[in-house]
């Protein structure tokens, strides 16, 4: 499977995650608040496709030979390096989100309500941006 197949798989497993956390945007903020399964389920959809994100950009990274991460809010950091994959800004929002894919991933009893509606509700659009970017710049159609 070449760097562009992995890619592709990958935007559509990212593609997929939106679709179904999508429809639960529309739910009244206490529906999600209050009903565990839906909460649970926006929880682990966005685990998901936070993680999902990361892939794809470890991908980009090997697809450009660029510099090992270490971590995974430096994988954002070493695509706005230099002329920049990604914008810094872009990088900064992805490098948020990897810190909150940590906390789904590591402290799951100390995720904050608010935090996840955030997520869900506004700040989900930086993974689009974030594709939008990187697709142009490596010509992924």
């Amino acid at each position: 499977m070449t760097n562009v197949d992995i890619l592709k798989r990958k935007l559509s497993q990212i593609q997929k995650y939106f679709a179904i956390l999508r429809p639960i945007k529309k739910y009244e903020k206490e529906k999600i608040q209050k009903d565990e399964i839906i909460y649970g389920a926006v929880e682990r959809y966005l685990y998901l496709l936070c993680q999902a994100t990361i892939d794809f950009a470890e991908v980009v990274i090997s697809f450009a030979n660029l510099r090992k991460p270490g971590t995974y809010s430096e994988v954002f950091e070493i695509l706005s390096e230099g002329d920049g994959l990604i914008s810094h800004e872009i990088s900064l929002k992805m490098k948020n989100m990897s810190g909150f894919r940590n906390i789904l991933a590591h402290e799951y009893g100390q995720v904050k309500f608010e935090e996840v509606y955030k997520i869900l509700t506004k700040d989900i659009d930086d993974i689009n941006n974030f594709l939008d970017e990187i697709k142009v710049k490596i010509k992924l159609t």
